[in-house]
């Protein structure tokens, strides 16, 4: 998933120079970043109103529901705000993360996972029961009775409609490479088959059933992602193009739907009363305001406007820390904040160039300067906290490939190497390189004159500054015009292969958009993806990882955590990576207290 435009905000023998910089300029961006760094974009609820605290001390009456010995406030509502206006609410078109904060909430797929004693148990959602055959190449998952918001039954065939669309080449789904594991997915994806071929089916209006081509050891952290929301393909025909684009030309069958939307400004999602398990959803209203400005984000925060943000500023972390009522909150998320280089580029369709770029950065310095030391160094593209299943965390596995390039490698030699190799001189001065940014604030301006600065010291290129809106900056990525760009990605569910599966020649262009691609990679990835041994699983991961960072398409550059400051009457909020229940369980208890 694209979690930011790039809030969005994507060696050893450098290590030195960068953590002592020369020069006022570099001085400079370093004393700006201190007071301008945005934390870690993060969902934030709240409101403001309730009960006074007379009442709220007052012994709950027998109407007043309590949860966990904690009495419920009259009114449930949340103030939270996102980062940008989603591209669209078509779970199948869209892939960003502010359109996933609203789906999250107002559709339902066919699973969740939820968290019980600090773990994420998967529980039925739009299913309450599946099961597979001996050997898990077919699934079949029995619906509960549910409605969609116009009154309408959820049918099995609206979750076959929304698959068979995400597959359809025409549709052009960047979501399509996660079911890929479909009967037949491939062939109808590359116009070869008919996606009536596809091997998903309604049996009934009750059940769903899956055909895989294989045994597939992700499938079931499939079912809770995006691609396996229904859609009504009523709604999506009477509307065509512009399904997505407004409020009213959705229907919903989650706890949630969106009431209105304010175009940049606000979305205002409420109770669904058509909803299956609504007796367990509290809140009934959640607004989300669309705000960017971190310092308006702080103070709306200090001032009790928005219940829950993220910060990585230690000005404000620590005003943060002395409030009474806030809890802070840190922890890693499934995450990493990368460069991106377009391969199709004069300059960067060589890897020497673009490993050059990568080593030429100094992540500790970066972690410290930029997020102090907030966030981790990234010398990898599986992130922190990802599991391969009983073996455990992949990273306590494998090492992380950019590190040992560090040792073996320095970056102003491979730079000159791939200029000889393109013809193009020796001398770096020479070089113009553009790096676009998807933000348009103050912090992002600050984030890339440290980049621009690091590249003229390290390898003496010349680096111009592409400032965009998230949506231009989307589509000159899409288009392939840029040279250099920045992005942070999150992956969909707790594998490596979803993080790995990105690079893939059927799914990169769409996802990424660095124009590469390499046989070898995809093969090792598509033996992965059936291996149900697990040792030998995470060995061809190892693999693929390695070849990755040999041609060197991406530059991660941090793991991302979530710092997240909350008010205290903020309960049963979700805490952990890869939970998906959104705030179907979140209510209010004590805001005025």
């Amino acid at each position: 998933m694209w979690l930011m435009h790039a809030k969005a905000c994507k060696d050893k023998k450098q290590k030195e120079s960068l953590l002592s910089p020369k020069g006022e300029t570099i001085m400079k961006i370093k004393r700006i970043l201190a007071v301008m760094l945005a934390g870690a974009m993060m969902l934030s609820m709240a409101a403001c109103g309730g009960e006074s605290k007379e009442e709220s001390a007052a012994q709950p009456s027998a109407e007043q529901k309590t949860i966990d010995g904690n009495v419920l406030d009259a009114e449930q509502y949340f103030n939270g705000y996102i980062g940008s206006e989603p591209t669209t609410l078509d779970s199948v078109v869209g892939n960003d993360q502010y359109s996933g904060s609203v789906l999250t909430n107002t559709m339902e797929p066919l699973t969740r996972l939820a968290e019980k004693d600090g773990k994420n148990i998967r529980e039925g959602a739009g299913a309450e029961s599946w099961e597979s055959n001996e050997d898990g190449t077919v699934w079949t998952f029995h619906l509960r009775d549910n409605n969609w918001s116009d009154g309408q039954p959820v049918k099995a065939q609206d979750y076959v409609y929304s698959i068979v669309r995400t597959l359809t080449p025409e549709t052009g789904s960047p979501n399509s490479y996660l079911i890929t594991c479909v009967k037949n997915a491939n062939a109808v994806l590359a116009g070869e088959m008919d996606p009536s071929e596809l091997g998903v089916k309604a049996i009934d209006d009750k059940t769903v059933e899956f055909t895989l081509e294989q045994p597939t050891p992700y499938f079931l952290s499939l079912t809770d992602t995006r691609v396996m929301m229904p859609q009504r393909q009523d709604i999506v025909e009477q509307y065509g193009e512009s399904y997505g684009a407004e409020a009213s030309n959705l229907v919903y069958n989650g706890p949630f739907k969106l009431e209105s939307w304010m175009h940049n400004s606000e979305l205002v999602l409420v109770k669904n009363d058509q909803y299956w398990d609504k007796d367990n959803v509290n809140l009934q209203t959640i607004n989300y305001k669309i705000m960017t400005d971190e310092n308006t984000i702080f103070n709306s925060f200090t001032n009790g406007s928005i219940d829950s943000c993220g910060c990585g500023t230690p000005e404000w972390m620590e005003k943060f820390k002395a409030m009474d009522n806030v809890e802070y909150l840190h922890y890693v998320s499934p995450a990493i904040r990368y460069n991106f280089y377009n391969t199709k580029d004069e300059l960067f369709q060589n890897a020497n160039i673009r490993n050059a770029f990568t080593l030429a950065l100094d992540r500790e310095d970066i972690v410290n300067t930029i997020y102090f030391g907030t966030m981790s160094p990234a010398y990898s593209w599986v992130p922190d906290g990802v599991s391969t299943g009983e073996q455990g965390i992949y990273r306590a596995q494998v090492e992380e490939p950019l590190k040992a390039m560090y040792e073996t490698a320095d970056p102003k030699e491979l730079l000159l190497k791939g200029m000889e190799e393109l013809g193009l001189g020796s001398d770096p001065s020479t070089l113009e390189v553009t790096f676009s940014l998807g933000g348009v604030d103050q912090w992002m301006k600050n984030y890339g004159e440290y980049y621009q600065q690091t590249f003229k010291n390290v390898l003496g290129v010349n680096v111009v500054l592409d400032f965009n809106e998230w949506g231009t900056f989307q589509q000159k990525v899409t288009s392939g015009e840029y040279q250099m760009g920045y992005m942070q990605w999150s992956i969909d569910y707790n594998d490596p292969y979803a993080m790995l599966s990105i690079m893939h020649s059927s799914s990169e262009k769409s996802n990424v958009g660095t124009g590469w691609t390499n046989e070898e990679y995809d093969k090792l990835l598509e033996q992965a993806a059936v291996e149900m041994d697990e040792a030998k699983r995470v060995e061809l991961y190892k693999q693929a990882e390695e070849l990755l960072f040999q041609e060197g398409p991406l530059c991660p550059v941090v793991c991302t955590a979530a710092n997240t400051f909350r008010y205290t009457y903020i309960k049963n909020s979700n805490t952990m990576p890869f939970t998906s229940t959104g705030l179907k369980y979140t209510y209010v208890s004590g805001r005025d207290a």
